[in-house]
């Protein structure tokens, strides 16, 4: 079987990182994870006590492709909330995860073989995934010290 080029891209190596890291709390060590961008504590007790309420009397089927409709209008007043900003619901989308929404922004924003800017360093998720959709990351070069001063 013949392998897309789309396929051939860098491994994501944060997954190797933290694969090591979680063998080094197997075997005693006290690890401070820093390698993903994903949450160190329990969800909000008034979000546990909802799932757990939902899970007795909803059949958790399928959604609404881009969400819940009361959830992105929930996310819309908290634009106004904390912001002052009237965003419209429609306008919100609800993923799984930043990656989908990566992919659904990219898919949206540029056809193949685009070159697409990306500050360096930078986030290596969005190399992986503009290679996997046939677009050409452009690497933007940053220098911290710089921006500090």
């Amino acid at each position: 079987m013949k392998l897309s080029r789309r396929s051939q891209v860098d491994p994501f190596i944060v997954m190797d990182v933290m694969k090591a890291a979680r063998a080094a709390e197997a075997k005693g060590r006290r690890i401070i994870h820093m390698e993903v961008g994903q949450p160190s504590t329990l969800a909000p007790i008034q979000a546990r006590q909802v799932v757990a309420e939902s899970l007795v009397s909803d059949p958790m089927g399928y959604t609404v492709a881009l969400g819940l409709p009361d959830l992105r209008h929930g996310i819309a007043r908290l634009y106004m909330d904390w912001y002052g900003l009237d965003l419209d619901p429609s306008r919100v989308v609800v993923t799984s995860g930043s990656s989908a929404g990566f992919l659904l922004a990219f898919t949206a924003l540029f056809d193949p073989r685009a070159r697409v800017g990306l500050a360096s360093p930078g986030y290596p998720s969005y190399r992986q995934i503009l290679k996997a959709l046939s677009l050409q990351p452009i690497d933007i070069l940053t220098d911290a010290v710089q921006a500090i001063s």
